[in-house]
């Protein structure tokens, strides 16, 4: 009974070596009118997902496809315009657990997609399984991925994404952001705008920012340097806090530290003082609230260069 059951798992291992070394590739490529006044709508069940903005007057669509020839038969992608705008879709019929073995490093099984649209062209874009990068774009943006990391360069426009499975960074934005991640850290570099930065894995790191702040995560450190004070919320469990602010802000500081001290290079005038853990006051005479909490570390209020 052992020596069959061994010859068969050995066939069964050897099936399955065989199915999956039996890769192929192929591309997709299509070019469709983009409506005045529509929209991108992307939705994918695999695959990762680059939108690129252009001075165009249509949405131009290429993916390369490596995989075994059952993912290549079974999956499906479409491009074509909708009453909202332009849509496009990938599909894989019947789920079959042998693909499984190329996400888990037994093949290769890829869907990456690169478009290209008019740059006043809002987004919708959704993948279950990969990375989204959205760049050089004058319209609203919303993302989000179950499996990936998220990456926006040269944003003007309202800006909504949302991952489960990797990092969000982000370069060059105008406009108000509201950036989530369940599994990464969130950077922010040169943007105008509110900013809403939530993580629940991860660091949040803003640098070179003009706009209200409200940024929390749950497992690292959060460092922000602003251009102004427009009001500011920095709450982490995981790490310390650094804020730096230009010389001549004015502010109402309410900072607190369960696991470390609180200290600033500005002159405060203290309303309450507890201990090396706690400041409430007012900077340069107050001004808009900073309110910075941390279970995990020290804050330090500094004054940039």
């Amino acid at each position: 009974m052992a020596s069959s059951i061994a010859r068969t798992t050995m066939v069964l291992i050897a099936t399955l070596a065989t199915s999956v070394a039996l890769a192929a590739q192929s591309t997709y490529d299509k070019t469709v009118d983009a409506p005045p006044g529509g929209r991108l709508t992307v939705d994918a069940d695999v695959g990762s997902v680059s939108v690129v903005g252009s001075d165009t007057q249509q949405v131009v669509v290429h993916a390369d496809v490596e995989g075994s020839e059952s993912f290549l038969h079974r999956l499906h992608i479409s491009a074509g315009q909708t009453s909202s705008g332009v849509a496009v879709s990938a599909r894989v019929e019947n789920d079959s657990w042998l693909d499984w073995l190329g996400w888990f490093g037994l093949g290769v099984t890829r869907v990456r997609f690169a478009i290209q649209v008019p740059r006043h062209y809002p987004l919708d874009l959704r993948s279950s399984g990969g990375d989204l990068a959205m760049r050089d774009l004058n319209a609203a943006v919303h993302a989000r991925t179950s499996g990936g990391g998220i990456l926006l360069q040269n944003i003007v426009g309202t800006v909504y994404v949302h991952t489960s499975g990797g990092g969000i960074r982000a370069e060059r934005l105008d406009g108000p952001a509201q950036l989530s991640t369940s599994g990464g850290p969130i950077e922010v570099a040169n943007s105008s705008g509110k900013l809403e930065l939530y993580t629940s894995g991860g660091g949040i790191r803003i640098q070179n920012a003009d706009g209200e702040v409200d940024a929390a995560s749950s497992g690292g450190s959060i460092r922000a340097q602003l251009r102004s004070n427009r009001g500011i919320r920095l709450v982490t469990s995981g790490g310390g806090i650094t804020l730096q602010l230009p010389p001549g802000t004015r502010a109402s500081l309410d900072a607190g530290s369960s696991g470390g001290g609180v200290t600033s290079d500005f002159p405060f005038s203290t309303s309450e003082v507890d201990g090396d853990h706690h400041l409430e006051g007012s900077i340069g005479g107050g001004g808009a609230p900073i309110y910075l909490h941390t279970s995990g570390g020290s804050i330090h209020v500094e004054r940039s260069p």
